[in-house]
């Protein structure tokens, strides 16, 4: 009697190719951010939300052994391989060793922030030397304004953007980035580092599928990067993407930033770290993000020495 070739089920065919499909194109994005970039604002938030693909290993895993496909266990295996190789350098990258020389908060304060003055003496308690803030109002910046000029006397504001130090500040001018009004800034921080070229920035959000000017912007401000010759630059804000979002990494291949998981946003169960402090010429001892404290974004407080 002739033996029969034993059949695929079409149902697990179809299962397996499509975890397939779905395993290859999660380690081409892992391993190559940068081709999310076709996809304008949607491949942004796909970017900035990239840590999260570890989730796809739970369905997976159960498809895997559902099916009994050797083929996605060897798939489950490289996208963990591939997940390891694109976050976790970002997240256990070593401190700078020693003790800070200068520390910075970030913090978008929210412009519907109820208690804005409250808000302003949760970071002034952590006692940084330099506090970058944006989103502020005319009111909530005459608030933050009266709980931190005593302690920080040099402070300079560009329409919402504000920053206030322990030190001197110099040679501020307002920085349009490609908008038709200033939504960043720049200034020189007098540090016990040398001079620090300090940019604070608000980059306009993400809006998958419309027309936005985060993408102008983030080119105008890494064209700015790339032709400042400051030995020590800081670059801090609310930059509405993850580190791995497409658009970014023109200026985060630039730049540094210190390790960890810690997310921003939202506030209350932060899933996606948005706020950032990139460096050229400092390196960072320690990150931070901090506590909620009446904004929808966390603060993240950096130390850095030289």
């Amino acid at each position: 009697m002739p033996l029969r070739s034993r059949r695929r089920s079409p149902g697990r065919s179809f299962v397996i190719g499509v975890v397939g499909i779905a395993l290859l194109a999660g380690i081409v994005v892992l391993l190559v951010p940068a081709v999310l970039g076709v996809l304008g604002s949607s491949g942004s938030v796909i970017g900035s939300l990239l840590p999260w693909l570890a989730l796809l290993l739970v369905p997976v895993a159960g498809a895997a052994l559902g099916t009994r496909s050797k083929r996605l266990a060897v798939l489950s295996l490289a996208f963990a391989a591939a997940w390891a190789v694109a976050v976790l350098p970002g997240v256990l990258a070593p401190g700078t060793s020693g003790s800070p020389q200068l520390t910075v908060v970030t913090e978008n304060i929210e412009a519907a922030n109820p208690d804005p003055a409250a808000t302003a003496r949760s970071i002034a308690a952590r006692d940084p030397d330099v506090i970058a803030l944006e989103e502020l109002t005319q009111t909530s910046g005459t608030a933050v304004a009266g709980v931190l000029d005593e302690r920080y006397p040099h402070h300079y504001r560009v329409g919402s953007i504000g920053v206030w130090s322990r030190t001197t500040l110099r040679d501020g001018e307002p920085l349009t980035l490609g908008l038709g009004w200033a939504r960043a800034l720049r200034v020189t921080v007098d540090t016990g580092v040398g001079d620090v070229r300090l940019y604070v920035v608000h980059m306009d959000s993400l809006r998958p599928g419309g027309e936005d000017g985060r993408p102008r912007m983030l080119a105008s401000l890494t064209e700015a990067v790339r032709d400042d010759e400051s030995e020590r630059l800081v670059v801090a804000g609310d930059f509405n993407g993850g580190a791995a979002d497409p658009e970014m990494l023109p200026l985060t291949r630039m730049l540094d930033e210190g390790g960890g998981f810690g997310a921003t946003w939202p506030a209350q169960l932060p899933v996606v770290r948005i706020d950032h402090v990139f460096t050229r010429g400092l390196g960072a001892t320690s990150t931070e993000v901090l506590p909620a404290n009446g904004s929808d974004h966390r603060g993240v407080l950096v130390g850095l020495r030289r």
